[in-house]
């Protein structure tokens, strides 16, 4: 019996939900020495305080062209004071094409960053620490 494997004419397509490239971008913006943290708008932050306040997707935003496989990615951060914020903005576009590009097969066209604070780093730690801990500290 002679097989042969020949290409099945099957069309395939695959469609990223926004979320998707959310996640990707949001993860791989955890990533890169100077970003604190992501700042989602006021129901993103409102829905993080009764979750693990894991989101990813906070923070950002896509504006997605899945007809021509691109995708401009907008995201608001906290950067940490004393760094550059333009050096920050190269390492984050670099590696947030890369990623998409991998997973996706999608070209991101655009990255802006909103910065909307330049903290310290003991600084933004002590914003993390829940306020219930500080009072049990002063009894």
């Amino acid at each position: 019996m002679d097989k042969t494997t020949n290409p099945t004419n099957t069309e395939q397509v695959i469609y990223f939900d926004d979320e998707v490239l959310e996640k990707i971008a949001g993860k791989t913006a955890a990533e890169i020495d100077g970003i604190l943290s992501l700042q989602g708008n006021l129901l993103d932050n409102i829905s993080d305080r009764f979750t693990s306040g894991d989101n990813p997707e906070s923070g950002v935003d896509i504006d997605l062209d899945p007809d021509q496989k691109t995708v401009a990615i907008e995201l608001n951060a906290i950067l940490e004071y004393g760094k550059r914020a333009e050096d920050i903005l190269d390492k984050l576009t670099t590696k947030i094409a890369s990623a998409v590009k991998l997973m996706t097969g999608y070209q991101v066209t655009e990255v802006k960053l909103q910065v909307k604070d330049l903290l310290t780093k003991e600084e933004w730690q002590q914003k993390q620490t829940p306020k219930k801990e500080k009072s049990k500290k002063h009894d």
